[in-house]
């Protein structure tokens, strides 16, 4: 490990130290474990409902940037490619998406523009629902649905950009996948992955909690955003958690206590649901290759 990663890796350490320390000192794991408590079983099924139908759909998004379209492939890529990239540091999750795909025979050209495309409108589909959830509570409602409509466009400065490399597999691949009608589907199926992912947030929070559909989608959007931090906790422990509660507290004014039981709450399920679907995954896979 070069002295970059490391420093990073301590710096992630010290964050997520430092969060679970004051945590416990502030507000108490015994108060997060009655939070848990007041969870139904009937609210944990619905929000894991919509969770998975997020990973459903960020599934059926890769059939627009990849020639392989075996779903229970590209819904494998996305389970694995979503864990690794939650536990391992410096998004060195991003290796498996690469692996799984050359183990299918995927040309390293193909790959790597899907891995940027899907990438590019992760970040703008984010973006794109927390300009509208923010417009909108400040009162912009035009503002934020000319923001919906017009941050897409800027996907176009890549294409700009991509005009500049001769490669024919690229040349190929932009007049194949790049097509007008096809970024559409990406985009409103990337904005469609983070409602659907937000609602799950809002559904498996105990209804005792006076907080609203629309808070909620705003706090997940601001919480979404600090994985693109260079720097964040182990697993985002700490940064993810920072996001959520911050923009609970500054924006709505909710207690500081109550909003950081939330974004710790909300985490949990994240780590969770996806560890599961992981095991899910790899137990499915094992048992088709047993049948073979």
């Amino acid at each position: 490990m070069d002295t970059k990663k490391l420093i990073h890796l301590v710096f992630s350490l010290v964050i997520t130290t430092a969060f679970i320390v004051l945590f416990e000192k502030y507000i108490g794991f015994e108060n997060f474990l009655n939070l848990f408590k007041r969870i139904s079983v009937y609210q944990f099924f619905i929000a894991f409902f919509f969770y998975f139908l997020s990973y459903l759909v960020r599934t059926y998004r890769w059939s627009f940037t990849l020639d392989l379209k075996e779903f229970s492939k590209l819904f494998k890529l996305t389970v694995y490619n979503t864990f690794f990239n939650i536990i391992l540091p410096f998004r060195t999750g991003e290796v498996s998406f690469f692996y799984l795909l050359k183990k299918e025979g995927v040309h390293i050209v193909d790959s790597t523009m899907s891995f940027l495309i899907t990438r590019i409108f992760d970040g703008l589909g984010l973006m794109a629902v927390f300009a509208f959830s923010y417009l909108t509570f400040k009162g912009f409602l035009s503002l934020a649905l000319i923001s919906f409509l017009m941050i897409p466009f800027s996907f176009y400065i890549f294409i700009f950009i991509l005009k500049f490399i001769k490669h024919e597999k690229v040349k190929s691949y932009n007049k194949d996948k790049l097509r007008f009608s096809n970024l559409a589907y990406i985009y409103l199926l990337s904005v469609l992955t983070f409602i659907l992912k937000f609602t799950a947030f809002y559904f498996v929070i105990p209804t005792q909690i006076d907080i609203s559909f629309f808070q909620t989608i705003l706090a997940s959007a601001t919480a979404d955003l600090t994985t693109i931090l260079p720097i964040h906790g182990i697993a985002g422990i700490g940064t993810y958690e920072s996001g959520y509660a911050g923009s609970l507290i500054f924006l709505f004014n909710i207690d500081k206590n109550t909003a950081f039981l939330l974004s710790f709450l909300v985490h949990t399920f994240i780590l969770f649901s996806s560890s599961l679907l992981f095991v899910f995954t790899i137990v499915y896979f094992k048992f088709l290759k047993s049948k073979n």
